[in-house]
């Protein structure tokens, strides 16, 4: 059994709760990868620091109903102040424990310090910098809110810049960059520094809910869907990964050395699995499709964007020195469950010294399909049935996701299901006149 972290335990100056706090939110991730929020009155803060929350998990997909009851305990160094409507909220991320203060193995925040705790153990840490790619659109009628393209300097554009920047910043999260993406209405984010995958994660969470709100004072809607504007660019979650043992680079920016081939081996043999975690809606596929800059070859290269993994050639001097980018994910996903099983797929990687096979440096978007199969490339799965199918046949992937495997593959089963009975605009223009 594991101690609620608040027991036994003195807040930093930093982390106590300001006297102007009017409310607590208790925040995590469904399985989903949806923000979940309990919010508690001031007066409430020192029962829940000592025993948490308890909410109804079978409706999160934690568990089912004959055993929903779970706890959230709020991880005192997340602590954010927000505002909304004028009021002060002092926001907590949550781990989740059974009510006999045991660990709830398929919490993914859990799973991800799990992997990090192991790595640890072996000397070795990894940190991860990620790229958020969102659409702001029209409110009524989903369409892009502008008509730049990328890096598009004009005024109304980079004010828009502007105040995200800030408004992040205003979190104490420093941003690398944020600006227009290639598609009609479409920016990006990118955080710095590079930062441990749970840090990444716990941020985002915050960072998506500034985009958004901010977004919406703008009188417009912010959404991290992979694929919202049907023949444009679609929004990915692209992953920055460093690897380190005794605080050195295991990764080496100069060649492809063992570590950093077994690593992408790993990703590569297990990225079809993986699709199910990091690709794992039904409209992720609609994204990942050739001929709109998403990777959809199992393949590497060096500063090739038409490869699921690359080596980027940009970038500070310190993040020159070796890392690797993984490039299929969205914001659909649980980042807790999508930063774990990279991180694992790519581990195993190593541990068996997996191949990754021949650097690809063409770009394999211009290449035919009969080009892609002479070269021996496979393809990502093409739907999320197919994904999950293969999950269920690749044991790392399934171990990354604990307790929650057979949740979570059934939540994504019932959104297949849900999708197969619908009937599309398309069908019914398509085939309306038979």
């Amino acid at each position: 059994m594991l101690p609620n972290p608040f027991q036994g335990a003195i807040m930093t100056e930093h982390e106590k709760i300001p006297e102007d706090v009017g409310s607590i939110a208790l925040r995590f991730l469904d399985l989903k990868g949806k923000t979940r929020e309990i919010r508690v009155p001031l007066n409430m803060w020192e029962v829940v620091k000592e025993d948490g929350m308890s909410f109804d998990s079978s409706n999160v997909g934690f568990a089912d109903v004959s055993e929903s009851d779970m706890v959230a305990i709020p991880d005192p160094s997340t602590m954010k102040i927000i505002e909304r409507n004028d009021e002060k909220i002092a926001a907590f991320i949550c781990d989740i424990q059974w009510p006999d203060g045991s660990r709830f193995k398929g919490d993914p925040r859990y799973l991800l310090k799990k992997t990090m705790d192991e790595l640890a153990d072996e000397g070795m840490e990894i940190k991860i910098k990620p790229e958020y790619e969102f659409h702001i659109l029209d409110p009524e009628t989903k369409e892009p809110y502008d008509q730049g393209n990328y890096i598009d300097g004009r005024v109304e554009y980079t004010d828009m810049v502007g105040e995200l920047t800030k408004a992040v910043e205003r979190y104490d999260m420093t941003v690398e960059k944020i600006h227009h993406e290639a598609a009609a209405g479409q920016y990006e984010i990118e955080p710095l520094p590079y930062d441990d995958p749970l840090q990444a994660a716990d941020d985002f969470m915050i960072i998506k809910d500034i985009v958004k709100r901010k977004v919406r004072e703008k009188g417009a809607y912010a959404t991290f869907m992979p694929k919202p504007v049907a023949k444009d660019a679609g929004n990915g979650f692209h992953v920055h990964m460093s690897l380190f043992k005794d605080s050195k680079y295991l990764f080496s920016a100069d060649e492809l050395n063992e570590e950093a081939a077994g690593f992408i081996g790993g990703l590569l043999n297990h990225a079809k699995a993986l699709s199910a975690v990091v690709s794992p809606t039904i409209n992720s596929y609609k994204r990942l499709i050739p001929g709109y800059e998403a990777p959809v070859y199992i393949s590497w290269g060096g500063e090739n964007r038409s490869v699921l993994v690359r080596i980027p050639a940009y970038g500070t001097e310190e993040q020159k020195k070796g890392r690797i980018e993984f490039r299929a994910g969205d914001a659909t996903a649980n980042i807790y469950l999508m930063l774990n099983s990279l991180i694992r797929a790519g581990m195993n990687g190593m541990k068996n010294s997996m191949d990754p096979g021949e650097e690809m440096k063409e770009d394999l978007f211009q290449l035919t399909t009969e080009e892609i199969e002479k070269k021996g490339i496979e393809i990502l799965p093409a739907d999320l049935g197919e994904a999950l199918d293969e999950l269920e046949k690749d044991e790392i992937i399934r171990s990354s996701l604990g307790e929650s495997y057979e949740h979570y593959v059934r939540l994504k089963q019932k959104e297949v299901e849900q999708f197969n009975l619908s009937v599309t605009d398309w069908e019914m223009k398509e085939y309306i006149d038979y």
